[in-house]
């Protein structure tokens, strides 16, 4: 696949169509324009709504279609640019690819520009059900600390587009972007290769976008697609449909003739990469790394109990994290030193509140089965658990056993309150409300000191708010007004 852009100068009065003005939308409309693109916009929000998202693009706007995605919105443009949301599957999308219309995403627009602004920048990406955006976060405190000059990008919320614009116009400079990659994202992508690349998990989730698991693997294993022999690979060996994405490893070697650099993390096994062994994690290179990666490798040693972050599935993040940091010549004593300091991030198992012995957590990112899953096991157990919003076509009978054994009680909200009190209510005394404060009002009566009251969805937060990062500001404002 070759690029689409090979001079910065072919953009000027290219007619590109931005479909779908999110974040992405709006930094990838901007980055275009400062190239002296001309622009057609489409997205589904009005046009006077999309008026007030464009206040801050400067440049040649030739049509803005609102109100949906019609096949003759695109047929003028010479290049496709798809925000995340929008699927490509989507009727217009497809006719334009019919029709030998170029058709990429936010991040493979970026990427193509940042080639031809500064070659040697390293691109770290990492991609997962859950955990992306701690992992990049600590990856990003890791480089950052270690002296390096380091961005931080993507579905973290800071477009990637954004970040090449600023060092389009000599904001910034960098070494290393560390860039969080959803599926959507990775869709759209054709000729993206990052130097060093993660895959955290892979569960169930936006089942309501792909038709099967076998869809959802595929789109996360584009990550690796256009790795050779000099990039590295991280992959989750205890994680079965990580591990079945090696499959699309063949592809990279019948294209490239070389496969890249291929460490695990693994919490049961001896693996070359990072494994964890006595309460700590230990490093194993392998022998085709430099010498100086792979003594900096076998020098490091983690003990968990120094992490600040606490939970089972943040000892991944943080093996994920250390190894990506390691590979790109990191040292092992700035890695030690995050750990011991990094906080978390909000909405991630965030403690809020401790009311008469009863810890109060906010979970609020926890918008999959497995993302649930893995915050129960964080506890010994007495978890009164608020769940339920928008249904991503989960399967919660998946957390029965887990049920069985953390949780109190059940306190459910949400469009998939009755679809979880279906699968799970048999199993603890559940109870189905109207709304978060009712949820949380009910979880302070039925606590008793030595309880965790846990939100930790298991769904999206669209159909009672604006966001998860709102969810969890509303549950923590509730919390603290007690």
């Amino acid at each position: 696949m070759q690029k689409i852009i090979k001079e910065l100068s072919e953009l000027e009065n290219k007619t590109v169509a931005v479909v779908g003005l999110g974040k992405s939308g709006i930094a990838a409309s901007k980055l275009l324009c400062s190239l002296g693109a001309k622009l057609i916009i489409n997205d589904k929000k009005s046009k006077e709504e999309i008026l007030k998202d464009l206040i801050t693009v400067n440049g040649k706007i030739e049509r803005i279609i609102g109100e949906g995605h019609p096949p003759e919105a695109l047929e003028n443009a010479d290049i496709v640019v798809v925000s995340p949301g929008v699927p490509l599957s989507t009727p217009s999308i497809v006719s334009a690819v019919y029709k030998g219309i170029p058709v990429i995403g936010e991040i493979e627009l970026s990427w193509q520009i940042l080639s031809l602004i500064k070659e040697n920048v390293k691109i770290i990406g990492i991609t997962g059900a859950n955990g992306k955006s701690t992992t990049s976060t600590l990856t990003y405190e890791f480089l950052k600390r270690d002296g390096k000059k380091v961005q931080l990008a993507g579905n973290i919320g800071y477009p990637m587009a954004e970040v090449v614009l600023k060092l389009l116009n000599k904001e910034i400079d960098m070494e290393y972007l560390v860039l969080e990659l959803s599926s959507f994202q990775l869709e759209g992508i054709k000729t993206f290769k990052p130097d060093f690349a993660a895959i955290l998990n892979i569960t169930p989730d936006h089942m309501d976008r792909y038709s099967d698991m076998k869809e959802y693997i595929e789109a996360k294993a584009k990550i690796f697609q256009n790795q050779n022999g000099d990039d590295y690979l991280i992959l989750n060996m205890d994680d079965e449909n990580t591990i079945s994405a090696i499959e699309y490893l063949r592809n990279v070697y019948l294209k490239k003739g070389k496969l890249p650099h291929v460490f695990y993390f693994s919490r049961v096994q001896n693996v070359y990469g990072a494994y964890l062994k006595n309460d700590s994690i230990y490093f194993n290179a392998r022998e085709e790394v430099s010498d100086d990666i792979k003594k900096e490798m076998e020098n490091t040693v983690l003990s968990v109990s120094t992490f600040k972050i606490k939970g089972i599935h943040n000892v991944e993040n943080i093996m994920a994290a250390s190894l990506l940091a390691l590979c790109s010549g990191c040292k092992g004593q700035s890695i030690k030193d995050v750990v011991q300091q990094f906080p978390g991030l909000p909405h991630r198992m965030e403690p809020v509140r401790e009311i008469d012995g009863v810890i109060y957590i906010n979970d609020s990112k926890g918008t999959n089965v497995d993302a649930v899953k893995k915050s129960l096991e964080s506890f010994p157990g007495n978890v009164i658990l608020i769940a339920g919003g928008r249904d991503k076509d989960g399967d919660f009978s998946a957390l029965k056993s887990i049920v069985k054994e953390k949780v109190k009680a059940l306190l459910l909200i949400g469009e998939a309150k009755h679809k979880i009190a279906d699968a799970l209510g048999d199993l603890v005394p559940c109870y189905l409300e109207s709304d978060m404060k009712s949820a949380v009002i009910k979880a302070k009566e039925i606590a008793r000191a030595g309880d965790v009251v846990l939100l930790s969805p298991g769904c999206a937060s669209f159909d009672m708010f604006k966001n998860f990062e709102h969810r969890g500001e509303v549950f923590k404002d509730i919390v603290n007004s007690l």
